[in-house]
């Protein structure tokens, strides 16, 4: 089972599908089913919030908790950078043009209510799937120590966006130590393998792309995102 926002579906990466949703068959779900033959229902929606998995439907998508049942035995998710404006914000950072703000005071309290969501929503996969392993896939590092053009950010844009990313990863940590689920963590391997990195070792895309969308993971990143999640479920 496979729950999340656009880093979990693959916008962008072809094929497409899921309508709004715009899933890819070549996400880190589809590879980490592959792998170990398990049969997938991908649930993933681009442009989801921690209430989509929850409890809100997303257009005609019901919230995505509804598929997981007490059958299911895997559960990955990467979901919350929607609830903080993170995708918003490396967007708007990367348009010279758009505002490149971040109230502190209000980063803080979403960062707050995402740690509370995150754990609600463990405690509700846990619930509805008692015998399933969940493994919260972190988002890959889009700025790296050492920014570059292909960015599209000034050096205060990437302070923001890269602030902003921290403090997302942060809370990633602290929820899977408090609940206790596998943590796949692309995000404290990423300094080199951001936009800024070769194409070859590129994780995530820059602002500009030929094949994904930009500011999301590459179809390597995806490959990565399963190999670190196959590698914690193995271990």
């Amino acid at each position: 089972m496979a729950l999340g926002s656009s880093y979990a579906a693959g916008v962008g990466i072809p094929a497409q599908s899921g309508g709004i949703c715009a899933r890819s068959n070549r996400n880190y779900p589809n590879l980490v089913a592959a792998k170990f033959n398990l049969d997938l229902d991908d649930v993933s929606c681009s442009g989801a919030t921690t209430a989509n998995v929850l409890t809100s439907p997303q257009g005609p998508n019901p919230p995505q908790i509804d598929a997981v049942t007490p059958s299911t035995s895997l559960v990955t998710f990467t979901v919350g950078g929607n609830d903080i404006g993170y995708i918003a914000t490396a967007f708007g950072c990367g348009t010279r043009g758009a505002g490149c703000t971040v109230n502190p005071n209000q980063l803080a309290t979403s960062l707050s209510s995402l740690r509370v969501s995150l754990t609600t929503l463990v405690s509700t996969i846990r619930s509805r799937a008692p015998e399933a392993k969940i493994v919260l896939v972190t988002y890959p590092r889009l700025v790296p120590p050492i920014t570059c053009p292909a960015l599209n950010y000034t050096a205060r844009g990437a302070q923001v966006v890269g602030s902003t990313g921290q403090g997302l990863e942060q809370v990633f940590v602290e929820v899977a130590k408090s609940t206790h689920v596998l943590l796949a963590d692309p995000y404290v391997l990423g300094d080199v393998h951001g936009p800024c990195a070769p194409a070859d070792e590129s994780w995530v895309a820059g602002h500009t792309v030929t094949v994904g969308f930009p500011y999301h993971p590459t179809i390597l990143g995806h490959q990565e995102m399963a190999r670190l999640t196959e590698q914690v479920l193995q271990s």
